[in-house]
C-alpha cells in the first residue's frame, strides 16, 4: 500500500516485485492506432497490397482529431506494458505540424518520452515532409523529446526526392524502413541497379545517428555499410512474422558488431512480448535451440538505452544515482533462488510472457499505480477516441475504395 508522507515524498511498497527500467519502444506506428477492428476490404497477395489496401488508406483519411488520439490512445496502451519512450514513425495525408499533434499527446498529456519523424515519400508533397521533418528536430530537443529524419522506403522514394532529402538532412539521422519485404530490394535492383542500403549510402544519407528498420532482406554488403557507418538496425519480429515477409538475421547483425535494437512496429503494445519473439525467432532462425541466448536480447534491450542516451543526453537503462527515473515495478514471487547470474533468466521467463507492471513512472512522475492510471482525465478521453475511431472508420468505408495509389 501507498501512503504520502509528506509534499515531497510518495512512498511505494515494491515487497515481491522486480524494479526494472523502463522499456524503449524503437520504431512503432501510432497512426495505425485506429485499425484495431477496422472492417475494410483487405485480401492482399503480397507485401505492397497490404500498404495499399490497409495503411496507406488508412493515413490518407486521419484528420487532426484522428492524429493526436490515435498517438495519445496508442501511447497509452504501450506505457500500461511498461513502455516509457517511443521512437514513432508518422504517416498522414496531412503534413504540416502533424508532429506537433503527437508531441502534445506524448509528451504534454501522457509525459512520456518520444524521438518523432515523418515519413517522407512522393505519396505526399516532399517538400512539405522534409520541412516537417526539419522544422520539427530544429525546435524539439530535450530530454524528453527529439527528432529523427523520416523517410517511408525506398520503395517510395525517387533519386530526385532523396536528394532533396540530403540537402536538407544536415547532420541529422535518418529513420526509414529498409528491405522489409523483398520487394523493396527487387524495386531497388531493377530501377537504380543497387540494392537499398548502397543505394542510401550512396546519397550519404547513412550516418551514426541513422536507424534502419527491419532490414529483412539486407545481404551481407549492406550489413558492412551499416556498420561502417555506424548506424542502428531496429528489427520488429513480430509485425514481420504478421506480414509474412521473412526474419531477419539478428544473431549476424549483432556477430557484426551492428547496434540492434527493438520496436514493434505499431502491431503490439507490449514490448516485453517483443523480446520473447526475438529470442524464439532466433532459434528458429539459427536451426538450434542454443543458437540465440538470453546475452543475446540483453544485449539488444541495453543496445536501444544506449541507442536513447546518445539522442537525447539521457541516463536511462539503469538504477542509479542521477539515472533518469523511468521505472517499472513488476509483481513476481520467486520459487527459486534470484541471484545476479540468473536474474534476468527470472525476468524473462517468469514476468515477460504476461508482462503487466504495477506501477510506472516516467521523469520521477507516477504515470500508473496498482494497473490504475493515475490521471483521470486521461480514462475519460477513451470515450472521445472512441467517436474520433467510429467518425475515421465512417470515411474510409464511404470514400475509400475510390483511392487509387500509384505505387
Amino acid at each position: 500500500m501507498s501512503s504520502y508522507k509528506n509534499k515531497d515524498y510518495h512512498e511505494i511498497d515494491g515487497k515481491d516485485s522486480f524494479v526494472l527500467p523502463g522499456f524503449v519502444s524503437g520504431h512503432t506506428h501510432l497512426y495505425s492506432t485506429f485499425a484495431r477492428g477496422m472492417n475494410s476490404s483487405f485480401n492482399p497477395e503480397n507485401f505492397m497490397d497490404i500498404l495499399k489496401q490497409l495503411w496507406w488508406k488508412l493515413d490518407y483519411f486521419l484528420d487532426e482529431d484522428d492524429i493526436y488520439f490515435s498517438a495519445l490512445m496508442g501511447g497509452l496502451d504501450q506505457l500500461k506494458c511498461g513502455t516509457t519512450t517511443l521512437f514513432d514513425h508518422h504517416a498522414s495525408k496531412l503534413v504540416k505540424k502533424s508532429l506537433e499533434k503527437i508531441r502534445k499527446a506524448l509528451i504534454d498529456d501522457l509525459n512520456i518520452r518520444a524521438i518523432l519523424a515523418f515519413e517522407t515519400s512522393d505519396r505526399f508533397n516532399v517538400m512539405d515532409a522534409i520541412n516537417e521533418n526539419s522544422n520539427f528536430i530544429k525546435n524539439n530537443h530535450n530530454d524528453k523529446v527529439s527528432g529523427l529524419f523520416g523517410m517511408h522506403a525506398s520503395i517510395s522514394l525517387s533519386d530526385s526526392s532523396l536528394k532533396e532529402i540530403k540537402d536538407n538532412l544536415g547532420n541529422e539521422g535518418i529513420h526509414i524502413h529498409v528491405a522489409e519485404s523483398i520487394m523493396d530490394e527487387e524495386d531497388s535492383l531493377i530501377k537504380y541497379g543497387m540494392r537499398v542500403v548502397e543505394r542510401l549510402d550512396k546519397f550519404g544519407l547513412i550516418n551514426d545517428k541513422s536507424l534502419l528498420v527491419h532490414c529483412t532482406h539486407i545481404d551481407d554488403f549492406e550489413m558492412d555499410i551499416i556498420k561502417k557507418r555506424n548506424a542502428t538496425i531496429a528489427i520488429n519480429v513480430t509485425s514481420n512474422l504478421n506480414n509474412a515477409v521473412g526474419i531477419s538475421n539478428v544473431k549476424k547483425f549483432l556477430d557484426k558488431g551492428i547496434r540492434v535494437i527493438a520496436g514493434n512496429d505499431g502491431l503490439i503494445q507490449s514490448q516485453a512480448f517483443e523480446y520473447l519473439n526475438i529470442f524464439y525467432l532466433g532459434h528458429l532462425k539459427e536451426k538450434s535451440p542454443t543458437g540465440f541466448s538470453l546475452d543475446n536480447v540483453l544485449t539488444i534491450i541495453n543496445n536501444t538505452y544506449d541507442y536513447i542516451n546518445m539522442l537525447l543526453g539521457t541516463k536511462l537503462g539503469s538504477i542509479s544515482v542521477n539515472s533518469e527515473a523511468d521505472l517499472l515495478l513488476v509483481d513476481y514471487n520467486n520459487y527459486s533462488t534470484v541471484n545476479e547470474n540468473n536474474v534476468f533468466g527470472h525476468i524473462f521467463y517468469g514476468t515477460f510472457p504476461c508482462f503487466k507492471p504495477r506501477v510506472v513512472i516516467a521523469s520521477g512522475n507516477v504515470l500508473i499505480e496498482n494497473y490504475k492510471i493515475e490521471k483521470n482525465e486521461l480514462n475519460q478521453l477513451y470515450i472521445e477516441a472512441l467517436s474520433q475511431a467510429e467518425k475515421l472508420w465512417d470515411r474510409i468505408k464511404k470514400e475509400g475504395e475510390n483511392i487509387e495509389f500509384k505505387y
